[in-house]
């Protein structure tokens, strides 16, 4: 039997003692057992439509769930404007599902959204997202580039010289992955996932988005 998450979005508190849940949820269910589904999971934000996916954290573990250990490659919501109200970000996040394979149903029009290219529009806006995209990771390379080159004309060391949290590897790795578009709590997520592959930094246990930003935000000023 196909295993699917659920994922429903309120705004405020309002909507959730309006029922918004209870709606979203029967809305989601009710498509789910037309098609024979299990529901394995649901996921529930309470943010504003306008928020931008990273910062989403039950829709971004939604997403990460989605693999070959839960066996889901699917998931559901009520409709369309439950990823986000913007098109632009509904577009991202279809955009991270095309790259994992997952794919997202609409409950109340039955419509699957990540590979639906009908929309003249959505097609468009694909287009400029990937655009875009490339853009900023050529921007990316650019400006680790000129901080690394500022910071050997100013103080003479080598490019890549002690920093405050020394481990070379897995500054390297996260750079890597940010120039790739990996968002920091992707990469802090993945960097846990690893071990003791990669210490975090004073050593402690696990990494955090914050930590993953700090260390890319100075080695793209070339500051130490």
């Amino acid at each position: 039997m196909t295993r699917v998450f659920a994922y429903i979005r309120v705004s405020t508190t309002e909507q959730l003692d309006k029922g918004g849940y209870e709606r979203q949820l029967q809305s989601v269910t009710k498509f789910c057992e037309q098609k024979g589904w299990t529901i394995f999971r649901v996921f529930e934000d309470q943010q504003s439509g306008g928020a931008a996916f990273e910062s989403r954290r039950k829709l971004q573990e939604c997403l990460d769930l989605c693999n070959n250990v839960t066996g889901v490659t699917a998931i559901v919501v009520e409709r369309a404007d439950r990823i986000a109200r913007d098109m632009i970000e509904q577009e991202i996040f279809f955009r991270e599902c095309a790259k994992r394979k997952v794919l997202v149903y609409s409950a109340d029009s039955g419509e699957e959204l990540v590979e639906a290219d009908a929309d003249p529009t959505r097609k468009l806006i694909r287009r400029i997202i990937g655009a875009l995209a490339e853009w900023e990771k050529d921007q990316i390379a650019r400006k680790l580039l000129a901080g690394r080159r500022r910071k050997k004309l100013l103080t003479g060391k080598p490019c890549g010289g002690p920093e405050p949290y020394s481990d070379r590897g897995a500054i390297d790795y996260i750079v890597s992955l940010r120039c790739k578009g990996m968002g920091y709590h992707k990469i802090a997520a993945h960097l846990n996932t690893l071990k003791c592959a990669y210490t975090p930094p004073g050593g402690g246990k696990f990494w955090f988005p914050a930590t993953i930003k700090r260390i890319f935000d100075r080695e793209s000023l070339g500051t130490t």
